[in-house]
């Protein structure tokens, strides 16, 4: 069900069947290939991805920005560029971008992003990193769909019991989203650990429903904020809101709405569903904000609003 109104511009909101997937998944599909080759067979014949800190990544959605070197590969071919998604803190809560990933060692290269934290435009509207500076990939290895972290000290210094829980789930986060991970299990140093800093927040067969209470009742995965977009523009993420219902609008820079409607996510209600939807922006130019939102159920207020800036070009 969608459905647009108060619109200056017509429009049409739909949810594509291919769209019911996030991005998370999507982008997953484009990755297992890359993941694939950057394994190696263990000797009973089970499969066996190991990657290190291979590869860079940009900080900015556009491919612009301060590149972070997780290490160089023996490979004489042309790196392979991928855009993963990466997961920060806003709100304390998780919140998604994106980053251009090369090299073979795709997960690995997806969390040294998140190790390099927000990019100016993503600290301006409050993204923050709850993983230490100092932080250490020392490995990844993906074996029968449970990734191994291997993290060096530093992962577990300050910060509180919700500090531990948003550094961990932006570790899950980010690794569930490729296909071939279903859970993920940290290591520190080399050494299994019953749990993460003093709090003993846990750090083992770990998936996305072990990082539901930091996770937002609107998850925007895509577009990232910052991104220049085009119309149809297309949204995803997942949701857990009541009867699976989420508002949206795309504002101009003025605060002005230009186009408004609603849609579902496959589920709510306590169950968290992926969401997705196309918006014709009409002639929208230049700066947008999109904004994500629930009704609230008692007063009809705008309750779990997320923006993010965007620029049509």
């Amino acid at each position: 069900m969608s459905g647009t109104f108060g619109t200056p511009h017509p429009t049409t909101s739909t949810t594509s069947p291919r769209l019911r997937r996030t991005g998370r998944a999507a982008l997953a599909g484009l990755l297992v290939g890359a993941l694939a080759l950057a394994g190696c067979g263990s000797d009973d014949g089970d499969d066996v991805t190991t990657t290190t800190a291979a590869g860079s990544a940009s900080t900015e959605p556009g491919g612009t920005g301060t590149d972070t070197s997780g290490g160089s590969t023996d490979s004489t071919e042309p790196a392979t560029e991928q855009e993963v998604l990466v997961y920060f803190v806003r709100d304390e809560k998780l919140a998604a971008s994106a980053r251009t990933v090369t090299g073979e060692g795709v997960g690995a290269a997806a969390l040294e992003a998140v190790l390099a934290g927000p990019n100016e435009t993503e600290s301006g509207i409050g993204f923050s990193n709850a993983v230490p500076a100092g932080t250490e990939v020392l490995g990844v290895d993906i074996a029968d769909g449970v990734a191994t972290v291997d993290l060096n000290a530093a992962f577990q210094s300050g910060g509180g019991s919700l500090s531990m829980q948003l550094r961990v789930a932006q570790v899950v986060a980010t690794l569930t989203q490729f296909d071939t991970v279903e859970t993920v299990t940290i290591r520190i140093d080399g050494e299994d650990v019953d749990g993460i800093g003093g709090e003993g927040v846990p750090a083992a067969d770990l998936d996305r429903t072990d990082i539901e209470d930091v996770t937002p009742a609107i998850l925007l995965e895509t577009p990232a904020p910052g991104a220049t977009v085009s119309s149809p523009l297309t949204i995803s993420g997942t949701g857990n809101t009541f009867e699976a219902t989420y508002q949206w609008a795309v504002l101009d820079a003025d605060g002005a709405t230009l186009v408004a409607g609603f849609d579902m996510a496959t589920s709510g209600t306590g169950t968290r569903g992926t969401f997705g939807t196309d918006i014709d922006l009409g002639d929208a130019t230049g700066d947008i904000t999109l904004k994500l939102f629930e009704s609230s159920a008692k007063d009809g207020s705008e309750i779990n609003v997320v923006t993010i800036p965007l620029t049509v070009g």
